[in-house]
C-alpha cells in the first residue's frame, strides 16, 4: 500500500478554532504535511501568529450567522476548492448544572453546535458543484459518555455526532464525506482545571487506562487520516481517540 494514500499535500484545509490547543496542533500539523492551511480565531488578535507561520488567519466568529460562510468563500474563490474543512472550535465549562445561566447555554449551543452546522452547510453549497468534500466535525468522548459539571456541553458534542451522521447520509451521493472525531481528554487550557489540581489529575490519570491525559498532537495521525484518501470509504464515523476511556 502506498504511502500516498495518506497525503494531504497541496490539499486546501480550513481548521476552525485554530488559534491554540487542538486547533493550533492541527493547524501547524497539516501545514508541516505540505497542506494549503487556514485557520481561525474568534477574535483578530487570536489569529495573528498565523502571519509567520505559513498558516493563513482568518477572524470568525462562529455565533454570527455569516461568519465562517464568508471565510469559505475566501478560500474557495482563491483556490477553486476547498478539499477539507475541519470543525474544532467550542466552548466548554464546568458549571452546575442549575447555576447554568441562558446566556451561557446560548453561548455554548451557538459555538459547538449552531456553529459547526453552519460551516458544514456553507461548505456543501460551494463544494457540491466541485464534486464534493471531506468534513472533520470534532466532537468529544463526552458526546458518547456523560459526566459531571457538563450536561449541555456533553449535549451538544452528542449532537454534533447526530448531525455528522445524518448529514453523511444526505451528502453521502454528492461526493461528501463527513466524520467526528473524539477526543478524550486532551492536554489544552480547557482542561487546566484539572491540571492544575494534582488530586483530580490523579483522578483522572487512574480513570484512562493508558494512564494519562492526551496531548494535543496525539489527534494529529487521526485528523490527517480522516482527510486523506487513506479514509475514502469511510463516513458517518466516530472516531475516537481517547487513551481507551470509553471503552471501559
Amino acid at each position: 500500500m502506498s504511502t500516498d494514500l495518506f497525503s494531504v499535500k497541496d490539499k486546501t484545509v480550513i481548521i476552525t478554532g485554530a488559534s491554540r490547543g487542538i486547533g493550533r496542533t492541527l493547524a501547524e500539523g497539516f501545514r508541516d504535511a505540505g497542506a494549503i492551511v487556514y485557520g481561525t480565531g474568534s477574535r483578530p488578535e487570536s489569529v495573528e501568529w498565523m502571519a509567520g507561520a505559513g498558516i493563513e488567519g482568518r477572524a470568525a466568529n462562529l455565533m454570527e450567522p455569516g461568519a465562517m460562510a464568508a471565510v469559505i468563500e475566501e478560500v474557495h474563490g482563491k483556490h477553486g476548492r476547498l478539499d477539507c474543512l475541519i470543525n474544532n472550535a467550542g466552548v466548554a465549562t464546568n458549571i452546575p448544572s442549575l447555576g447554568f445561566k441562558e446566556d451561557d447555554m446560548e453561548r455554548m449551543i451557538d459555538t459547538n453546535f449552531k456553529g459547526v452546522f453552519r460551516a458544514c452547510q456553507a461548505y456543501y453549497k460551494l463544494q457540491r458543484k466541485s464534486g464534493g468534500g471531506t468534513i472533520i466535525n470534532v466532537s468529544s468522548v463526552l458526546g458518547h459518555v456523560g459526566t459531571k459539571l457538563a450536561a449541555v456541553y456533553c449535549g451538544t458534542k452528542g449532537a454534533v455526532i447526530q448531525m455528522t451522521k445524518a448529514l453523511a447520509l444526505e451528502w453521502a451521493g454528492s461526493g461528501f464525506r463527513l466524520n467526528a472525531l473524539c477526543p478524550g481528554f486532551i492536554d489544552t487550557d480547557m482542561t487546566e482545571m484539572i491540571q492544575s489540581r494534582p488530586a483530580v489529575l490523579k483522578q483522572m490519570n487512574d480513570s484512562i487506562p493508558m494512564g494519562r491525559m492526551g496531548q494535543p498532537g496525539d489527534l494529529l495521525g487521526a485528523s490527517i487520516f480522516l482527510a486523506s484518501d487513506a479514509s475514502a470509504y469511510m463516513t458517518g464515523q466516530s472516531l475516537i481517540i481517547d487513551g481507551g476511556f470509553v471503552a471501559q
